[in-house]
Formats: C-alpha cells, structure tokens, sequence
C-alpha cells in the first residue's frame, strides 16, 4: 500500500468489503455496498407451547457457524435487542470460538435500562452481525441479520411455582357475600351461569379494589361460602355499576384467577400431576399452582389456582390468540344439534362481543357460532372410511391423540374422550386453521387401575378407532405416553406434593376428607403410577400393537 493510495480489501468472511486508509498502516474500517450476506440466527428454546414467549434472562441467542470465502478471520459478534423504536439492550463479544450470546453478555438500554428491565408482555426484535479482522487488520462489522422476534414472559410464572405456594385474600362486602353464596351450588345437575359480584382481593403484595368475584364448582365440587368453595376472580371487571370501560389490572402478569377447591380429588395432587402429563405430551393446557386461600379472617384451606383460558393462555399455547373457544359440559360433542344461536346449547362461547374489547384485528374469529358451526359441517362432510387422514385438515391431530393418549393412561373418564364428554374446551387457531380440544377439570383420574382404553365415547375418538390407520397413530401416541410418563417421574413429584400438602393439612377446614383418608388416596395414587403402565401396554398388545 502506498503512503498516499488506498488498498480496498476484497470480499472475506460473511462477505465484507472493508477499505483502510491512512499512511502509517491501518485505518478506520468502513462497510461498502454490497451488504454482507445475513448471520443465520436462532433464539433459545421457549418454555411456551407457541414458541415465541421468552425470559429475557434466559434467551440463548446463537449464530450458525461462518463459512470464510474470502481468508477473513471471525473477531467476534454483536447483538441488538429493540422493542418499538428502542434499542433496550446490546452485547459486542470478542470471542472468534463464540456462536451463542447470552443475556449476562450485555447491558440494557434506553428505557429498558431506566426501568431495569424488558417492558413484559411485549414484542421485541433481536439481530446479530459478525465481526472480522480483515487481511489489512481492521476490524470490520458485516450485514445484521434479519430479525428475529420473541415476546417478553409475563412473570405469571411466579404463580405456579412447583414447589411454592401463593395466598390470595378475598374480602367480600355483606350483599357480595350474600349473592355469591346464593348463586354457589347450582340447582341441579347442569351448567349454571354465576355472576360476578365486587370484591377486594390481594394477592402478590398488590390490592385490588372492585375487583370481580364469584363462586365455581360443578356437580361434585360446588360448594357454599360456609364451606370451600372454588373461585373465579376478575381483576379488570366490568362493574356494571361503575360507568365506562375498566382498567386493565393485572398480578404477576394475570387479569384472572381460577381456584379449583380440590374438595374431589382427596390427594391434592392429582389434578397438578395429570397437568404436568399433558403439557410434557405437547397438549395446549394451563398451567397450574398451589394457592392457600382466605375468605375475610377465614382461611379456607389449599386450592389449586388452573390458569384461566383467556387471550394470555391461547398465546402461549398456539401461533395466534385471536381465535374463537368454545366450552363443552357434560355429554356434550361435537354434534351440530349442540350448537344454537347463543348460549342455551350444551356448546358455549368463551370469548363474547364487548364495547370495551380491544378492536378485532385482520384474521381474527367472528365472536359467534359461525366458526364452530362449520367445523362441525367439515366433520360431517368426512365419508365414512375417510376420516383419517384427510382429518389433519382440520384438528391439530399430534395434540389430539396426545390428549387421547393421556386420557387413556390416567383414566380420566370425566374429560372429552371418555365417558362424560365434559371438562374440554375446543379452540380455532387462525394461525393454522386447525383446532385444538384444552382439557380442564383433572381432578378424577388416577383412580381405575384396569381402565379401558378403547372404550371411548367422543366423537373424534369414535371416528378415529373405525379406520385402522387412525387407530395406529393414536396408539403410538399412547406408548409414547408410558415413556413420556417414566421420564417425568412423576412418583416422585407426587411423593413431593404430598409432603407440602400435609404440612399445611392439619390447618385446611375445607379439606373435606381426613388426614389418614389423605395418606390413603396417596398410597392409591402411587401404585396406580407403578401399576397403570404395565396394564395400558397389555390393552395396546391385546388389540395387535
């Protein structure tokens, strides 16, 4: 290089054209057009079932690893972290050997840096550029590569822990209380519609005011407010005595509690245990925590808090949140004689028409009958004999046989595909087209060790076991559940449960069952988890798998 000329470095590592100037040796390095080909970028993998919902303090954000045309040497990487039109966090790592950078790798920004952290619940956007000393010696950065995008986490993580226990306070002024209790047992055998009455309710160090409050519980689980009864809690409620919208009020990240009094299921850890199968088959289902409950100076005892189906849930759980949920109860399919108008069928709509919603986006699901509707015309459209495959279509059939497969193992014959067709909720992804049935309601499980497996009762069950290549894919499912269960373990959080359960037993005046019929159900529930495997293997054999 001459002492007045200019040397421009040709096309190296990820394609950078660099120029160095300056008489005594190398100068500033300057990115020339053509841009350098992208970094291939992946994030760490999400806790979620959608995939794209991520802890900041966890993300693993990694590069493939560089093909070098040009002899560039790799100097390193840097990474940006943008939500909007702000830059809340950056790393520059001089590491050649480095393909993966991490959270400790870098520093906050701009707002993020002001608040001490990524706003929750947002969309941010993450790239990366390789950095390469050139044959000259500069240090040049390359193209960034397309974006890669996650959603922040949150915190509701925090409310179910696996090994912690939330409280949550419910204070009830005299006319809630008397109308909540009014409306606490259902007259009958059926779906009951409550009411939401004001309360104040804290929970995570927070108090809410006005907030919704009302009783649940089915045939076997409603109980009055003398007793234990299960609980729906609305934070962001619609007080039709207060003008105008509400605010949106949430703790740790929620805007709903659903506390299950667990008054059917004496172990107080069967229903967390069966929650736990479910999510570890990849089958969308809430999450669930143990919560200890008080009602005014009362102490009500040990619930079980199920993550509400709302938006949140759906969003973590499917490519878009923005599609129609249904709830099936109680001998209620997927029949369109079960289908109405509104909601005096046995099938019913979630999610209703709302001054105060937010407005509906490009792609989102009429809030009617319409979408469930003609997925059952689908259904009905499928010739006998055609069922499968031409199904897959219209269900996201790996989460319905993994559903299936689960039902089989715990013998839950309260839930969709046995004998109750009850306890389900079935949901319309518009992301895929496809649906969903979430299971709700595990408490009756693990109970009947010689359960019959292909005894089913759901319609999508039915259709399936009448063409033998449906059958066959369900049934890998199911042996691929008693793998599944081996490898969770799941003796040993039982045994876990148990010790947190009955140290707080002695002071539960709800628990509605004694401390010896607890440690019997306990020792049921532990030779059903050693017993069951074998049994469902010998159902599979038997029918020629």
């Amino acid at each position: 290089m001459s002492a007045t000329g200019r040397r421009i470095v040709g096309a190296g590592l990820f394609g950078l054209v660099a120029a160095c100037a300056g008489p005594d040796g190398p100068g500033e390095c300057v990115d020339l057009t053509p841009a350098a080909p992208p970094v291939v970028l992946e994030l760490g993998p999400s806790e979620t079932r959608s995939g794209d919902i991520r802890a900041a303090e966890r993300l693993a954000i990694t590069v493939a690893d560089p093909v070098d045309p040009g002899g560039d040497a790799l100097a390193g990487l840097e990474a940006e972290v943008w939500q909007g039109q702000d830059r809340v966090w950056h790393a520059e790592v001089a590491d050649p050997a480095r393909r993966t950078l991490r959270w400790a790798d870098g520093v906050l920004d701009g707002p993020a840096a002001a608040a001490g952290g990524l706003e929750p619940w947002k969309t941010h956007r993450v790239r990366v550029r390789a950095l390469a000393t050139t044959a000259a010696g500069c240090v040049a950065a390359g193209a960034w590569s397309p974006d890669a995008s996650f959603r922040t986490d949150d915190g509701s993580a925090s409310l179910f822990h696996p090994s912690q226990v939330a409280d949550v306070h419910i204070d009830l002024p005299p006319s809630s209380y008397a109308a909540i209790d009014a409306e606490a047992v259902p007259p009958g055998c059926v779906p009951f519609e409550r009411s939401y009455h004001p309360g104040t309710v804290r929970v995570g160090g927070l108090e809410f005011a006005g907030a919704g409050v009302r009783a649940k519980g089915g045939c076997g689980s409603a109980r009055p407010l003398g007793d234990k009864p299960g609980w729906k809690i609305n934070f962001a409620w619609d007080d039709p005595a207060v003008a105008g919208c509400p605010a949106e009020r949430r703790a740790a990240g929620l805007q709903r509690l659903t506390l299950n009094n667990m008054v059917q299921d004496p172990s107080l850890a069967r229903e967390r245990l069966a929650y736990r199968l479910y999510q570890a088959m990849n089958v969308p289902v809430p999450r669930a925590g143990y919560t200890r409950v008080w009602l005014g100076d009362e102490f009500l005892g040990l619930y079980l808090h199920v993550e509400t189906i709302d938006r949140r849930m759906l969003a973590r759980n499917f490519s878009s949140n923005r599609g129609m949920l249904y709830e099936g109860t109680y001998w209620c399919d997927l029949e369109a004689g079960n289908v109405g108008d509104d909601d005096s069928g046995c099938l019913t709509r979630e999610f209703t028409p709302d001054p105060c919603d937010e407005p509906a986006e490009p792609g989102d699901d009429p809030q009617d009958f319409g979408p469930l509707r003609g997925f059952i015309s689908a259904l009905d459209a499928l010739p006998a004999g055609g069922f499968y495959p031409a199904v897959q279509n219209l269900i996201d059939t790996d989460a319905l046989f993994g559903l299936w497969a689960v039902e089989g193992l715990l013998a839950h014959w309260d839930g969709y595909v046995y004998e109750i067709r009850n306890n389900y909720r079935v949901y319309h992804d518009p992301g895929t087209g496809l649906w969903s049935i979430i299971p709700t309601g595990l408490d009756q499980t693990f109970q009947r060790p010689g359960f019959d497996v292909w005894n089913v009762s759901g319609r999508l069950a039915r259709s399936c076991l009448a063409e033998p290549a449906c059958e066959a894919a369900f049934a890998e499912r199911l042996r691929e559940v008693v793998d599944v269960a081996a490898d969770l373990d799941l003796e040993t959080d039982r045994a876990r449960w148990q010790d947190l359960a009955s140290a707080l037993l002695a002071d539960d005046p709800g628990r509605n069952f004694s401390p010896s019929s607890f440690a019997q159900v306990h020792a049921e529930t532990r030779d059903f988890l050693l017993s069951r495997p074998a049994e469902v293997l010998r159902q599979l054999a038997a029918r020629g798998h």
